[in-house]
């Protein structure tokens, strides 16, 4: 596509409505525009959308058609510009983003604009994916650009919460986008269509930009903000912890993005429902409050909802830095774990490096804890947290798992009787004479006592055995169907797990044992953003010292399948961007020290950044990614990842 002129060579003189009718300088506006005529006139007397000549020469603005994510920030970044209303991207902000532009194939032509877009935290490494689209320049949906507009306006204006749009289709606004819509909104720049929609998935015409891009302008050039918390950003969240130590507090939120960070002092006003100052001590975990700041600096905090302490709730203390989650266990990973909570929220939380793990009252690992979900599985967790560190310190599993009175897990089995444990209960059957015994689906032939000399009495660890009992009409069990807890029936060939230990190309170790190699091997390992899908890229990989968590297939004793992740690389960090300047996400490269190209990752708020004696998060971030861009990196650096390649820890 072609790409349209969104700058003037020469702006012309300003005015608020110029008595010139424009249409005639654009052949293509005519009666089918005359609702937008007005607009088109503004944003081409302020030299922000000109149009361009069509092939007789004529000059056209192509109302009809949409408009690109690129054009979009081509425009945000002309309007800053024009109008004043915020300073130019330096060329160090330019380099910054240059890779992360170039990976995502931004045209050379509006790199500035993005770049511009990003470093004022308009533009994030999401948005960024969405400029193209199979090589081509993707058009912009409504809540889109809406959303990007309200985000240049948030650099002087107040946010909130987007709850008081009144679209028919609100629902149909992602709530990323909700907050800024209604920003939009509240100050006259959008509406809904006859029908009040807004059709927020719909794509923009240029016209339609043209009227917001005029509205939002003139906004721009008033700087007048008339609300009293002008300059301030609003940020409202749940408390999930305050951390004081020597009058400082660490306050901690999770925010619809995600989580917040703030540091307050004793002389910080904290307002309970905008009335008494109650201080940071007045604040408790579940409080719902909107924090007013301006950078790094807290003007004051308002509590708008302060919840009442309810014996029955574990995670209600009112200040300490220690506090507890409780919920059914839904996933836990490398270094996560994740749950739902007794409000029936999802909630995931990363698990120290050293933390004390029990399933059932027994030492655990997270592998563990993941392999006992399954089917009806009901595995309750309790999870100790340090505020300070937002990592659990104690994991505590109870299996919950069965109700009925004849299945369960055994815990007794002997040649007389049985024993199953389902959930609290248990229950002890007599055998039949003539029992019969179903083992991982099939039927035990051999003698019983093979069984519980070769298979039962065997078990070590989390082993177990489940079954299901069916009893005949005297109450005795006449047939037991017994599953060992690592059986899976639909899985026919063998799987081994763990860390590569040695790795050639007709052979692979992992942990102690070795196995050979099929000449078809797929190979498939996540390595931060990218994949390794060759051997010969995978062998370079374990030859450059770098550690890898494979899970292997094997067939007719041959492995066919390589499936994993990169789990941890040391090296330089040497290449950093943050997405948004109030959240600690972003990219990051690294170039192990090995010989092997640099990997590049993304890290979030969960991400555990601790260099040189520093912990950084939302709060400083910024500096630590300085430090990186500037020069030759960091050297000494230690990167653990998660199973999608998302750093869980970076370390020196």
């Amino acid at each position: 596509m072609k790409k349209y002129a969104l700058t003037a060579l020469v702006a012309s003189a300003c005015m608020a409505f110029s008595s010139v009718g424009y249409g005639a300088v654009f052949s293509d506006v005519g009666s089918n525009l005359k609702w937008a005529e007005s607009y088109i006139n503004s944003v081409y007397e302020n030299g922000l959308m000109v149009g361009d000549y069509n092939s007789a020469g004529v000059r056209v603005f192509r109302g009809t058609e949409n408009i690109t994510y690129s054009e979009t920030a081509q425009l945000i970044y002309t309007m800053a510009m024009k109008s004043g209303f915020t300073t130019d991207v330096t060329e160090l902000g330019i380099n910054r983003y240059s890779m992360e532009m170039s990976n995502e194939g931004i045209d050379q032509w509006a790199e500035k604009a993005v770049a511009f877009c990003m470093e004022k935290g308009i533009v994030s490494s999401y948005d960024l994916t969405k400029f193209k689209n199979n090589g081509q320049n993707a058009y912009i949906s409504r809540e889109d650009l809406t959303a990007l507009f309200g985000k240049t306006l948030a650099l002087s204006y107040t946010v909130s919460t987007g709850t008081s749009l009144s679209f028919n289709d609100t629902w149909n606004i992602s709530q990323a986008a909700r907050p800024y819509v209604e920003l939009m909104n509240k100050m006259g720049v959008v509406t809904g269509d006859e029908n009040n929609n807004f059709n927020p998935k719909a794509n923009i015409t240029r016209a339609e930009t043209a009227v917001i891009a005029s509205k939002t302008y003139d906004i721009m050039k008033q700087k007048n903000i008339a609300n009293p918390e002008s300059g301030y950003t609003q940020t409202s969240g749940t408390v999930v912890s305050v951390y004081e130590s020597t009058g400082t507090y660490v306050l901690r939120l999770t925010t619809a993005d995600g989580v917040a960070g703030f540091v307050l002092t004793d002389a910080t006003p904290v307002y309970n429902n905008a009335s008494s100052d109650v201080g940071p001590t007045g604040m408790g975990l579940g409080d719902t409050v909107t924090v007013y700041s301006n950078g790094a600096s807290v003007a004051r905090v308002v509590i708008t909802n302060d919840i009442v302490k309810d014996p029955g709730n574990v995670n209600m203390p009112e200040f300490t830095n220690i506090y507890k989650d409780k919920g059914e266990l839904i996933s836990a990973g490398e270094y996560k774990i994740g749950l739902i909570d007794k409000r029936g929220d999802k909630v995931y939380y990363t698990v120290a490096e050293d933390a004390d793990i029990t399933l059932d009252g027994r030492k655990a690992t997270l592998r563990q804890l993941s392999d006992r979900i399954r089917g009806d599985s009901y595995i309750e967790v309790t999870v100790e947290l340090n505020s300070s560190t937002e990592e659990a310190e104690i994991v505590t599993a109870v299996e919950q798992e069965y109700t009925s009175d004849t299945e369960g897990k055994i815990t007794n089995f002997n040649t007389r009787e049985i024993t199953i444990e389902s959930g609290s209960k248990s229950f002890t059957y007599d055998l039949a004479d003539d029992f019969t015994l179903r083992y991982n689906g099939k039927k035990w032939t051999g003698v019983i006592d093979d069984f519980f000399d070769d298979i039962y009495d065997k078990l070590t660890g989390n082993k177990y055995i489940d079954a299901e009992l069916t009893l005949n009409d005297n109450g005795e069990v006449e047939e037991v169907d017994a599953e060992s807890s690592n059986y899976d029936p639909d899985e026919e060939d063998k799987e081994e797990s763990g860390k590569i230990s040695d790795l050639g190309s007709g052979e692979i170790k992992i942990g102690s044992k070795k196995y050979n190699l099929s000449s078809s091997v797929r190979v498939d390992i996540i390595a931060g953003d990218d994949d390794i899908d060759e051997l010969y890229d995978l062998i370079d990989c374990f030859e450059a010292d770098i550690e890898i968590r494979a899970d292997i297939t094997v067939r007719d004793g041959e492995v066919t399948r390589i499936e994993g992740y990169v789990s941890e690389v040391e090296g330089t960090l040497d290449f950093m961007t943050v997405s948004d300047d109030r959240y600690p996400r972003g990219e990051m490269g690294i170039t192990p020290d090995g010989d092997f190209g640099q990997i590049t990752f993304h890290f979030d708020e969960d991400t555990r950044i601790s260099i040189d004696g520093t912990d950084y998060d939302d709060i400083n971030i910024n500096s630590i990614k300085n430090q990186v861009n500037d020069g030759d990196g960091i050297s000494g650096i230690t990167v653990r990842f998660d199973d999608d390649g998302i750093a869980t820890t970076v370390k020196d």
